[in-house]
């Protein structure tokens, strides 16, 4: 079945703040593998990350809205279909894209605007993994790499060098 989510990372804004953009409360319940339809967790470097299990819950507009006077990072995955995709916004503009979509090609990846300076090492890394192996698609990890070296959290990963990320289940105030 694989993977069918989405996750936003915020740099410059805290936690509460937001929550409190996203109309959602934490219950401090523990949610550990991320089974609630929002989840969230505070990691080392000041981000904030909130675990959706809505492929769709990243969109452009909402992005820009997120992102009003801060940073966001996102990421969606469907390992269904094997699409992947990495966005970087700021200030309620979008920096950079990154989307893999197998269905087009095994080797697609759409790039717009200027991604991180770690885009290039990592396209190149991943390329020559494809090159090698046959019938894996190492593409797809370039959107989600981008992700990880900006703000050091993947979503398939339990543990990580600064340790593992604690998630909360998140609620809307009426859902409590």
């Amino acid at each position: 079945m694989g993977f069918k989510i989405s996750w936003i990372g915020f740099d410059g804004t805290g936690k509460p703040a937001a929550l409190a953009r996203l109309g959602l409360v934490d219950t401090g319940e523990p949610d550990e593998a991320n089974e609630a339809p929002f989840s969230g967790a505070e990691i080392p470097g000041n981000w904030f990350i909130l675990f959706a299990n809505d492929f769709g819950f990243v969109s452009h507009e909402r992005l820009a809205e997120l992102s009003g006077d801060c940073r966001v990072v996102a990421c969606q995955v469907h390992e269904g279909i094997m699409v992947s995709a990495s966005y970087g916004y700021e200030n309620g503009r979008r920096l950079w894209e990154l989307v893999h979509d197998a269905q087009e090609s095994i080797d697609h990846l759409s790039v717009l605007g200027s991604p991180p300076p770690s885009f290039e090492s990592i396209r190149h890394r991943e390329l020559q993994k494809q090159r090698t192996a046959s019938g894996v698609d190492y593409i797809f990890d370039i959107p989600l790499e981008v992700a990880v070296d900006l703000c050091s959290y993947r979503h398939d990963q339990w543990r990580f060098d600064w340790g593992e990320p604690r998630f909360t289940k998140l609620v809307r105030p009426a859902a409590r």
